[in-house]
């Protein structure tokens, strides 16, 4: 994969390019929307949580704006992997044109999409670490290891995305079944809770959800200043590499009947 997206690295950046413009074409504010809806939602989920319902994210802590930016953070990470997810199932059949070049490496087309959302994510965190300056007059001493914590995040993306958009062109029933895994991994992930606060007879349900130790993580390095949790990182990373070639084997193997089922 790294030599194809090497190979193609010119047509790769033309196509990042390309879907980025098209999620706002038309509009009046174009890419100014990447910024104007991330502040929105933080604005309302600090009014929310915060005055309305006054949600502690520890109980044993006075700070009304924590649980907005935790969840808040938390939606960043995994907003990345379900627009993937979400976008696979009809990643194929909205490229039928490529699909029928004789020669065109189909398999970048997920890491295309896991680009463009890493885009938007890249905002939504820079918003993120701007809102917490403001409330808090400081950013955390261990911001600059978000870097390698964005590895096992993009692999994971990409690997599913490989698998979904193969499967997708030969099974249409799994675009439905997809909105609902997304919604139930979500619930399951760590974004309205910390993994702490669940009890140790279901903590393995949450467990072996691929985005738990990468949203913990995410949260201790960004908000909470703290090192990375090389154990969480280890397993998040092997975990992405798992679902990275099982997705590319799959993808290589279906890609050759794609153009007779399309």
């Amino acid at each position: 994969m790294l030599k194809t997206l090497y190979k193609n690295s010119y047509l790769l950046k033309q196509l990042v390019k390309k879907d980025i413009k098209q999620r706002y074409q038309g509009s009046v504010l174009g890419i100014l929307w990447s910024f104007i809806v991330p502040i929105l939602m933080l604005i309302i989920y600090t009014f929310i949580f915060s005055e309305v319902f006054q949600a502690k994210w520890d109980i044993d802590t006075s700070d009304k704006y924590q649980f907005a930016l935790v969840l808040f953070c938390g939606l960043c990470v995994f907003n990345l992997v379900g627009e993937v997810m979400n976008r696979s199932t009809v990643l194929i059949a909205s490229n039928t044109n490529y699909v029928k070049k004789v020669i065109f490496p189909l398999e970048i087309f997920p890491v295309v999409i896991t680009l463009s959302s890493l885009f938007t994510c890249l905002i939504s965190f820079v918003i993120l670490i701007v809102a917490k300056l403001i409330l808090y007059h400081n950013v955390s001493s261990t911001l600059y290891l978000i870097i390698p914590m964005f590895v096992p995040l993009i692999i994971l993306a990409v690997g599913l995305g490989l698998f979904i958009s193969a499967v997708s062109v030969y099974l249409k029933d799994v675009g439905n079944a997809i909105s609902v895994i997304v919604t139930v991994l979500m619930y399951l992930s760590p974004v309205f809770f910390p993994l702490s606060a669940v009890p140790e007879s279901f903590r393995g349900v949450c467990e072996v959800n691929p985005m738990t130790y990468i949203i913990e993580n995410f949260r201790n390095v960004v908000l909470y200043g703290e090192m990375i949790n090389w154990k969480y990182y280890g397993i998040s990373c092997l975990v992405a590499l798992a679902f990275y070639f099982i997705g590319k084997v799959v993808f290589m193997r279906a890609k050759e009947g794609f153009a007779d089922v399309l």
